[in-house]
């Protein structure tokens, strides 16, 4: 597949990115006006082009907060067609490139942490931290991928400055023998769906803790919207309370045969609690990424 990542800043391109915005969604795009400020004014906006024809981007604006600028990576989009195919890493690793060239040495978003390709591809594969969840973050949410469910968050940041320390394969091979230490489980039902089970939390002998999330969830949900409601309000009290008690997710665990995603959560290191519950708090980032399917 040949496959050309590009900057988008003309108004040609961006309204190709329009109507590519609008076939994902289902709903009316970001202006014009908008896209193309953002583009002049030290916005990131990347393009992914097959044969010419665009088939996914990444789009991205200046944020600041707590004396720091930082890049808002406010929307990603892939056609349908061409998911699951890797484009989603393509787009996320060219924007890096892009912002550090320019100057950035963060990148923050929020993904629903029901959506395991979104959780895989920011945790696992980029790197990206788990440091904040919100509640209903964008209220009611009517387009084709977000309707009928709170729409809550999490606020992860890429932190471009800094080298995996090899800290997250050394966890992931005692991670089998870490099942004690999982404190939300997913029983299946007779039907075959995945409920919500929590367990008590250790917090004495745990290093690390982990929070399964059906692999599926968009699947869950057209078949039986209660139990997608009841895993989110589950995931909501739990990983609302890890946060609030020091945790931070910090990589995610795919388990195909199990059909779920694990989230390996860990105590706040004495960098991140020297930053300060307040500065997680205060954030006020309106950072979009709903489509659920990037990888």
């Amino acid at each position: 597949m040949p496959l050309s990542l590009q900057i988008i800043e003309t108004i040609e391109q961006l309204k190709e990115m329009a109507r590519l915005e609008e076939e994902i969604w289902k709903t009316a795009p970001v202006p014009l006006h908008q896209t193309l400020t953002v583009a002049k004014n030290g916005g990131i906006i990347i393009g992914a082009y097959v044969d010419g024809k665009l088939v996914g981007f990444v789009y991205s604006f200046p944020g600041f907060r707590n004396g720091e600028v930082y890049l808002c990576s406010h929307m990603m989009g892939i056609a349908e067609s061409f998911r699951d195919r890797g484009l989603g890493y393509r787009l996320k690793m060219k924007q890096a490139e892009e912002a550090r060239r320019r100057g950035y040495r963060v990148i923050r978003w929020t993904y629903d942490p029901l959506q395991s390709r979104n959780g895989y591809l920011n945790l696992a594969k980029l790197g990206a931290l788990g440091v904040e969840y919100v509640e209903n973050c964008y209220g009611e949410m009517n387009d084709a991928l977000n309707g009928q469910l709170p729409s809550d968050r999490f606020i992860v940041e890429w932190r471009l400055d800094e080298r995996p320390t090899g800290e997250r394969s050394l966890a992931k091979a005692d991670l089998l023998k870490a099942r004690s230490l999982t404190v939300l489980e997913a029983g299946q039902r007779a039907d075959g769906l995945l409920r919500p089970l929590l367990r008590d939390i250790d917090e004495t002998a745990a290093p690390l803790l982990l929070a399964a999330v059906p692999l599926d969830f968009p699947q869950l949900k057209e078949r039986d919207l209660a139990l997608a409601l009841e895993w989110r309000l589950a995931t909501r009290a739990l990983f609302q309370r890890l946060l609030a008690e020091g945790w931070i997710v910090f990589d995610a665990w795919r388990r195909l045969e199990e059909g779920v995603l694990y989230y390996i959560w860990k105590r706040r290191s004495e960098r991140w609690q020297q930053k300060g519950e307040e500065e997680w708090r205060s954030t006020s980032s309106t950072s979009y990424c709903a489509i659920c399917k990037w990888s």
